[in-house]
């Protein structure tokens, strides 16, 4: 499971350029101008930790789904379909202009917007709550594999080092506007696509039952108390 938490650490440092361009704009619009250094670094703390209670929350969600399916004994079937999703979703296709959530998003930018204009500690923790509900297809691939880790617990974790590693970036832009240049997010932007494919590869190949450890390790079907009996602490056949 390491392998997974360094997945979602990685995926999220990867995310980050993309994040700057969607959600960089509500970074540099904290109202921090009149407070002093000390409330400007912890509003932007908790602006950050809020992002990062939204993700977990989604993560522990999406990873209890995927612990039904794995005690359901799908675990290979559900590796291999999150990585082909992935595929289909960085493939370019006017379908990708389809978004079934941006009304959702007009109505959590309004409620950005209101605040936005609060200064108080709890509306800075609020609006990165909000800005984590915001619609992102770096999200969605993160969550995808959050439920991998067929465990509500762990796809808590997962979606919260990704969170993690979206922090220093976006912490960074909004104490430094300049501190990366529009050229050079668009550069990097053109190689997301590229680590999305390998981590689609990666699901692909762990779903295939290879043997190769942390690569591609056997999978052990879940014992049923069909066939299992519990005595005394000891499993009998």
């Amino acid at each position: 499971m390491n392998i997974l938490f360094s997945i979602a650490f990685m995926t999220g440092l990867a995310g980050s350029f993309h994040c700057v361009g969607m959600c960089g704009p509500i970074a540099l619009a904290l109202p921090v101008g009149k407070l002093s250094y000390v409330q400007a670094t912890l509003s932007r703390i908790l602006y950050n930790l809020g992002r990062i209670i939204t993700y977990s929350t989604f993560g522990y969600v999406f990873g209890y789904f995927g612990s039904q399916l794995f005690v359901a004994g799908f675990q290979q079937q559900l590796s291999i379909s999150i990585g082909l999703l992935m595929i289909l979703f960085i493939i370019p296709s006017k379908l990708a202009a389809f978004n079934p959530f941006l009304k959702i998003a007009h109505i959590l930018q309004k409620s950005l917007g209101g605040f936005l204009s609060s200064k108080s500690l709890i509306g800075f923790l609020m609006l990165g709550i909000l800005n984590g509900l915001l619609p992102c297809g770096m999200v969605y691939i993160a969550l995808a594999s959050a439920m991998a880790t067929s465990s509500p617990f762990e796809g808590a974790i997962f979606m919260a080092l990704f969170g993690l590693g979206t922090a220093p970036l976006m912490f960074s832009v909004s104490i430094l506007p300049k501190f990366l240049s529009l050229n050079a997010r668009k550069k990097i932007n053109k190689y997301l696509p590229v680590y999305s494919f390998l981590l689609a590869v990666f699901f692909i190949v762990r779903g295939l039952n290879l043997g190769v450890p942390y690569i591609s390790p056997k999978f052990e079907k879940t014992p049923t108390s069909q066939n299992l009996s519990v005595c005394h602490g000891k499993i009998n056949p």
